[in-house]
Order: C-alpha cells, then sequence, then structure tokens
C-alpha cells in the first residue's frame, strides 16, 4: 500500500518527544504513550497523563497524576519558553516524574494505616 493511501495521519507535538523520552531513563516507567499532543505515562502505581497546549509561541503542559495507592490524584502546569525543542520539552517531564517519584517513595516506604473499621 502507497504510503500516500495509508488511512491514517501521523502528526503531532508529542510524536516528536517519544524518542527524547525513551532517552530521558525516567525511573520505574512501565508504558510510555506518545498521541497527538498528548503523553501518557505509566509507572509501577502511578498514571501521568500530560497535554501540550501551544501559547502564542510558548508551551504549556498540563500534567495530570492518579496514583493506585493512598496519594491524592493531583494537577500542576508548567510553561516552556518559545523555541523549546523536543529534548528540552522531555527534560522537563522527566524533571517533573523525578521529583513526584521522591514525593511518592515516603508513601510507598510505609503507606498509611486504615482507618479502623466502626
Amino acid at each position: 500500500m502507497s504510503p500516500a493511501l495509508r488511512p491514517f495521519r501521523i502528526e503531532g507535538k508529542a510524536i516528536q518527544l517519544a524518542r527524547h523520552l525513551a532517552d530521558a531513563q525516567i525511573a520505574d516507567l512501565v508504558r510510555c504513550s506518545c498521541i497527538g499532543n498528548e503523553v501518557a505515562i505509566d509507572l509501577s502505581d502511578t498514571h501521568v497523563l500530560i497535554t501540550l497546549v501551544d501559547l502564542d509561541g510558548a508551551l504549556r503542559l498540563t500534567f495530570h497524576m492518579t496514583h493506585d495507592g493512598p496519594a491524592r490524584a493531583r494537577s500542576w502546569s508548567r510553561h516552556l519558553p518559545p523555541g523549546a525543542g523536543a529534548g528540552d520539552i522531555a527534560h522537563r517531564i522527566a524533571a517533573d516524574l523525578h521529583t513526584l517519584e521522591r514525593e511518592l517513595a515516603p508513601l510507598r516506604r510505609n503507606p498509611p494505616a486504615p482507618p479502623p473499621q466502626r
């Protein structure tokens, strides 16, 4: 089948990140998916969805985290300057995931005891 006749298109900012994220050495990485303007990263007990939004040349990364353990779901954003390349974006994502891993480490080592049943 000719490439021009394929029934799908590959486009979006996130696709460029796949190679850079693979080189980013993200600890505890289980799966990474880069589709359109979204990056989904699964760690052993955490799921992070990252949305990339263009803002007049600058870029906003919006992170949505859910944890299989006691940590509450949370969201946060990062703004990158105009001209940030795929390597810069992947570095920012890896840095935020590293910080998240440090924050979750105490909960993983000593999970809180469940409340007593009444």
